[in-house]
C-alpha cells in the first residue's frame, strides 16, 4: 500500500490511535456506527469527538450529508469544534488513499482492543500483587492474555 503523502517538514508528531480513527471516521461518517464507543479512549479531544460522533449515530440521528464542512458545522457549538476543524485540516493537506483506509481502520480498532484488553490485564496483575486474585479473577486474567495473544496475530499491528 501507499502511505500518506508526507508532510512538509515532518515535524508533526503521528497522530493517536483515537487521532488515527477520528480522521478516518470523519473521512468516512458512516463507519462511526461500526465502532463500539467503549473501546475509544477519552483521554484527549481527538478521543472525545470521535466519542461525540458515534454518539451521534447510536442515537439514530443520520450523519450529516455534505463532508467535512457539514460535520463540524454540526458540532459548531460542542467543545468539538475546534479538533474537528483541525483534524479536517489535516485531512485536506493529506487524505488517506482509500485503498488503505479500510486496513487502516481495521488496524487501529484492533489497536484500540488490544489497548483495552492490555489495560485490563494490567489492573488484574496489580490487584494480584496487592491483594491476590480469586479463581473468578485469574479465569479473567487467563482469557484476557488469550484474547490479547489472538488479537495480536489476527493481523498486522504496527508498533504494539
Amino acid at each position: 500500500g501507499q502511505a500518506p503523502r508526507p508532510r512538509a517538514g515532518g515535524r508533526r508528531k503521528p497522530p493517536s490511535t483515537a487521532g488515527t480513527l477520528l480522521r478516518l471516521v470523519m473521512q468516512h461518517p458512516t463507519w462511526a456506527a461500526r465502532m463500539p464507543v467503549g473501546l475509544v479512549p477519552d483521554d484527549s479531544p481527538e478521543g472525545l469527538a470521535l466519542i461525540a460522533i458515534i454518539d451521534l449515530c447510536s442515537l439514530g440521528e443520520p450523519i450529516p450529508s455534505g463532508g467535512l464542512g457539514a460535520l463540524i458545522e454540526r458540532f459548531r457549538e460542542t467543545p468539538h469544534a475546534e479538533t474537528l476543524s483541525r483534524v479536517a485540516a489535516e485531512l485536506v493537506e493529506a487524505e488517506f488513499d482509500e485503498a488503505v483506509v479500510e486496513t487502516l481502520f481495521e488496524d487501529a480498532l484492533r489497536k484500540l482492543q488490544i489497548d483495552g484488553v492490555g489495560k485490563e490485564i494490567t489492573a488484574l496483575l496489580q490487584r494480584d500483587r496487592e491483594q491476590g486474585l480469586d479463581a473468578a479473577g485469574r479465569h479473567r486474567l487467563g482469557e484476557l492474555l488469550l484474547e490479547k495473544r489472538n488479537l495480536a496475530s489476527s493481523g498486522k499491528v504496527s508498533d504494539l
